[in-house]
C-alpha cells in the first residue's frame, strides 16, 4: 500500500467519523471552537490507533495466511464497504443525538464506536506491505499510516461540525455510501494488483 492508496484509505475510513460529526454539529447550536477541536481529536485519535490493534495482531499470524493474504484483504474490504453502503440507506440512528456529544465520556464513546471499521481495516492493511515512508521497517510505515489516518479523520470530523451547524441535510448519508465504495474499489486495486503478478 503506497502514500496514494493509503490517503483513499483514511478517506474512506473517515466518513462514519464524518457522518457522526456532521450530525453532532447540527445538534450543537453554541459549542466553542475549542469543544469542537476537542471532538475531532478524539475521533481522529480512535480512528488512527484502532487500525494499529488490528495490524499488530495480524502481523502475528501473517505467516500462517500468508498464500492467501490478498483474497482476505479483498474480503475485509468488500465487507466494510458494503457495510457502509447498506448502513448509508437504513434509517439514521439518532443516538449519539441524544444528550451532549461534546461531554468526554460521550465523546470518547462515539470515537470508539466510529473506529470499529478502523480495527477490521487494520487487520487488512497488516496482509499488503506498506511503503508509505522510504523505509523497510513495516512498523515505521505503519505508525506513519497511524499519524495520517488520525490526521484526515481530524479535518474530516471538523468539516462535518462545520457543515453540521450550517445545514440540516442528508449529507452524512452520502458520505457513508461514498467511504463505502472507495473502500470496495481499494479492495479490487489490490486483488487486480495480486492477480496481475501472477
Amino acid at each position: 500500500m503506497d502514500f496514494i492508496t493509503l490517503l483513499l484509505f483514511a478517506v474512506g475510513l473517515c466518513f462514519d467519523s464524518f457522518a457522526v460529526s456532521l450530525s453532532c454539529g447540527m445538534s450543537c447550536c453554541a459549542c466553542t471552537r475549542r469543544r469542537m477541536f476537542r471532538f475531532a481529536a478524539v475521533l481522529g485519535l480512535c480512528q488512527g490507533l484502532t487500525p494499529l490493534v488490528g495490524w499488530a495482531v495480524a502481523t502475528n499470524f501473517r505467516t500462517v495466511i500468508e498464500a492467501y493474504d490478498h483474497w482476505i484483504a479483498f474480503v475485509l474490504l468488500l465487507f466494510l464497504g458494503g457495510k457502509m453502503i447498506w448502513e448509508s440507506f437504513g434509517e439514521e440512528d439518532e443516538a449519539h443525538l441524544k444528550g451532549n456529544p461534546f461531554a468526554w465520556g460521550r465523546n470518547v464513546m462515539l470515537g470508539v464506536a466510529t473506529s470499529i471499521d478502523a480495527l477490521v481495516a487494520g487487520i487488512a492493511m497488516a496482509l499488503l506491505p506498506l511503503t508509505i515512508v522510504p523505509s523497510e521497517s513495516q512498523l515505521l510505515n505503519m505508525l506513519a499510516a497511524v499519524f495520517i489516518i488520525a490526521l484526515v479523520t481530524l479535518v474530516s470530523s471538523l468539516t462535518g461540525l462545520y457543515l453540521g451547524r450550517r445545514s440540516r441535510g442528508k449529507l452524512g448519508e452520502r458520505a457513508e455510501l461514498i467511504g463505502g465504495i472507495i473502500l470496495i474499489l481499494i479492495g479490487i486495486k489490490v486483488l487486480a494488483e495480486h492477480l496481475s503478478e501472477v
